[in-house]
């Protein structure tokens, strides 16, 4: 189980909020998400900032998941992260944005990083929220969100595994984001 620098998370957050503009925010938010997937044996990243071949979908961060060898082998092997670092929670057009793109691609599971969140997390089925359970029962798209605060809470790699696999029970089984 190795420690997180907790240090080098802050550092990330602080460098994003002081960033001059949402590119170079979004590109510091990635690194984050990069720093917290890459530790995991079997996962590394794929490709950054990939557009489709219209040039209308841009993905942020994609990793290979290696579902024999990593902890994650719930997840999709091709695994889709949406990184934003954004004040406000994410509205319910983001969120069916990113949806959209995991759609076109035939992948079930996302993580959506989003320091503020997403709009309606905490409100049971409202806004944002009812997209991804929407989402999740006509298309069994499972979307993970990961928001500031649980970043900073976590410590080590067995933080981020037990917080992913909970999201991802709860969303299955109680159809809630929490």
């Amino acid at each position: 189980m190795p420690n997180y620098n907790k240090a080098r998370i802050q550092d990330f957050l602080d460098r994003s909020d002081a960033a001059p503009n949402p590119d170079a925010k979004g590109k510091i938010f990635e690194d984050l998400s990069i720093y917290l997937l890459e530790k995991f044996q079997g996962v590394r990243v794929a490709d950054r900032n990939v557009l489709d071949n219209t040039g209308a979908q841009e993905l942020d961060v994609v990793f290979w998941n290696n579902r024999v060898r990593s902890p994650f082998d719930f997840l999709d092997p091709i695994l889709i992260s949406e990184c934003k670092n954004e004040a406000n929670p994410l509205s319910s057009a983001k969120c069916r944005e990113f949806i959209a793109k995991l759609r076109s691609r035939g992948a079930n599971t996302g993580l959506l990083i989003s320091s503020s969140g997403i709009a309606g997390q905490l409100n049971g089925y409202r806004y944002a929220n009812s997209v991804i359970m929407d989402a999740l029962t006509a298309d069994k798209i499972k979307v993970i969100v990961i928001d500031r605060a649980e970043i900073l809470a976590i410590t080590n790699t067995d933080d981020l595994i037990n917080l992913i696999t909970d999201k991802y029970l709860n969303l299955t089984l109680r159809r809630t984001l929490n």
